[in-house]
């Protein structure tokens, strides 16, 4: 049997601007959970450690996270650490993966193909790294083939799966379940996409290819438990994938209707008791929806003061006021026909996600048309 922990997209020094002053104690969490991958690797005994791609900013990634991250590699040393660079942190000769002395159990792939024969287990791990921030085409089209005399097979590429979970990404390194397939390897370690997915076997009906996810969160989209994989791969190639919880913090996305609060204290009673079960160290994302009295229009800068206790707390205001549009319409003043005009053209909107645009824009009406009588 072969064992492997799994993980990608860690971006480390990413800009994160949104945190600012928190920013410091966001990029501490990534690296203790870079530790915490490492105590795994440790514990599970796991055969290899692969990380598939944007593993350190190749703009704005500092020279103490690289030596950091040298110093984390040779302490698992001498279980092999294989690297993919992606999109993030291209193969370029000013990187720190070129600049720097690694030690010798972490292998690199480059832009050429690459193979790394290991005969002790009977293993090879092959891999690509992006030569820039932008790769078009598939690189397995040019992939060499797997090499003879070895039991397993494994691979360490960023890459965008063609599929409805790469529509957000950019496809960068597109390729397809049916090319992964033909390589004939045992298992695909992906990076690229944030969101843990894996692909399997057309024929064999076992994972071949995954994406084990971002182990931490860095936008309101990555939110809830983060994970690793812990990959085995036993003597017939029958691939066991296992999601390991990871992670120092969760963002955490929350909408909350007003519930007829019509003054700031209303409201912060009732923020109080609907966020009353939400942990004080996670990232939470507010969203205030519905309707609201048309006088009253809610405070975000008390908002942030009065609810300070989370690490990181970004609200928006998505609500809308009480106002009798139809009433409105029907007096045919300047707002009427401006909600009319709105209604006409979500009426004749061509797809879903113009009517939806065309509701954002009846929704900033409404709420300039409250703020005007307030």
């Amino acid at each position: 049997m072969l064992s492997f922990i799994h993980t990608a997209d860690v971006h480390l020094d990413a800009p994160l601007q949104a945190l600012s002053d928190r920013y410091e104690l966001r990029q501490d969490d990534f690296r203790k959970t870079m530790r915490q991958i490492r105590d795994l690797v440790l514990d599970r005994q796991a055969d290899f450690w692969l990380i598939a791609g944007d593993l350190l900013e190749y703009h704005g990634g500092r020279r103490s996270t690289a030596l950091f991250l040298r110093d984390l590699f040779a302490s698992v040393a001498p279980v092999p650490v294989c690297i993919a660079p992606g999109n993030h942190d291209p193969w370029r000769p000013d990187s720190f993966y070129q600049t720097l002395d690694w030690s010798g159990n972490v292998h690199w792939f480059t832009p050429e193909w690459g193979a790394y024969e290991f005969p002790d287990k009977s293993c090879v791990i092959y891999g690509w790294g992006f030569p820039n921030h932008h790769a078009y085409e598939s690189p397995l089209v040019s992939f060499p083939g797997k090499l003879d005399g070895y039991r397993y097979h494994l691979m360490v590429l960023h890459a965008s799966m063609l599929g409805k979970e790469a529509e957000e990404h950019h496809p960068y390194a597109p390729i397809t379940l049916q090319e992964v397939a033909e390589t004939g390897v045992d298992y695909v370690a992906l990076g690229h996409i944030h969101k843990p997915g894996q692909f399997l076997h057309p024929q064999k009906k076992w994972p071949v290819a995954a994406y084990p996810g971002s182990p931490e969160g860095l936008n309101a989209k990555e939110e809830g438990q983060r994970s690793v994989l812990y990959g085995e791969i036993d003597r017939t190639g029958r691939v066991a994938l296992e999601m390991v919880p990871i992670g120092q913090r969760r963002i955490r996305r929350r909408q909350i209707g007003l519930e007829g609060a019509e003054t700031m204290e209303q409201l912060i009673d009732l923020l109080e008791e609907k966020l009353a079960d939400e942990r004080d160290s996670d990232l939470l994302y507010l969203a205030l929806t519905g309707e609201r009295a048309a006088h009253f229009s809610p405070s975000l800068a008390v908002l942030h003061q009065r609810f300070s206790r989370f690490f990181h707390l970004h609200i928006s205001d998505q609500t809308w006021p009480d106002v009798d549009a139809d009433r409105l319409i029907a007096e045919q003043g300047i707002w009427g026909r401006w909600l009319a005009k709105l209604a006409q053209r979500e009426e004749q909107a061509a797809s879903e996600a113009e009517r939806e645009a065309v509701r954002l824009a009846r929704r900033e009406a409404l709420a300039r048309i409250g703020g005007s009588a307030r």
